[in-house]
């Protein structure tokens, strides 16, 4: 059988075509090519709007605001310290984890934000975030759900989990520099 008849009924197969005939509409440029070679998909295959790049975008700098907490951290370096030492998992190695979680929230959200290396630093973000709440809210002997005024106690914590986790799965989008390095492929 010829590689380009279909065995259902031995037309040819166009991978640009669906099962009714009719072309698939592209919002982009370059629509993809079929590479007879490889029988792939070369070009690109996923295409999305501007109003999808945005949204990226913006979720991307509503991190930034932790870069202020880091430099909060980095202004009085002793203190801070102080406070991870008190903590269970960081009394073992005061200095390393407190220089550790400041230069983080000082880089990870610059990374994101720029949308370099954009996954792993969501990813590296969000288990950050995530170990805080978990040692400092969680592990509180206070703790409790719900705050006085009705707040989630540590929710700025797990917004920042919230705002990078979805990322993880995304990445940046075509307006970041993973972007331009990968030539707009996710």
């Amino acid at each position: 059988m010829d590689r380009d008849q279909d065995v259902r009924g031995g037309a040819a197969h166009d991978p640009r075509r669906d099962p009714t005939g009719d072309a698939y509409h592209h919002e982009i440029d370059d629509p993809p090519a079929w590479d007879d070679d490889t029988y792939a998909v070369t070009g690109p295959v996923e295409a999305h709007g501007r109003s999808l790049d945005l949204g990226l975008l913006l979720l991307r700098l509503a991190g930034l605001p932790l870069v202020l907490h880091g430099i909060a951290k980095a202004v009085d370096m002793p203190a801070f310290t102080q406070v991870v030492s008190d903590n269970l998992v960081g009394g073992q190695a005061p200095d390393f984890f407190a220089w550790l979680v400041m230069l983080s929230q000082v880089a990870l959200p610059l990374l994101v934000a720029i949308g370099l290396f954009t996954r792993p630093a969501a990813f590296l973000l969000a288990g950050m975030m995530s170990a805080i709440w978990a040692l400092v809210v969680y592990l509180d002997r206070d703790y409790t759900l719900v705050g006085a005024q009705g707040e989630l106690t540590g929710e700025n914590a797990l917004l920042y989990v919230g705002l990078a986790l979805p990322l993880v799965f995304t990445g940046a989008g075509r307006w970041s520099v993973d972007g331009l390095r990968t030539g707009g492929r996710p």
